[in-house]
């Protein structure tokens, strides 16, 4: 899912904060040559910032750093 496809409930800073996290996260996730299946490794740190993001998380710093922290706890994506 692409951010700008979430519900209307996230306002215009929010949504670009979000995605500036999931940008930072998939630059440095590629950089670490562990993806294998990109659409999943992708989705699932998408899943984690909006997780996030839902229950008032707003730093993109910290958005980016829980969402690589979530994929690094999985099997190689």
């Amino acid at each position: 899912m692409r951010l700008e496809e979430l519900p209307k409930i996230y306002g215009p800073e929010t949504l670009s904060l979000m995605d500036s996290a999931l940008e930072q996260a998939w630059r440095e996730l590629k950089s670490r040559g562990d993806v294998v299946d990109a659409k999943l490794a992708r989705s699932r740190l998408t899943t984690t910032i909006v997780a996030l993001a839902s229950v008032g998380e707003t730093d993109s710093a910290k958005l980016k750093r829980f969402a690589l922290q979530a994929s690094s706890r999985t099997s190689r994506i």
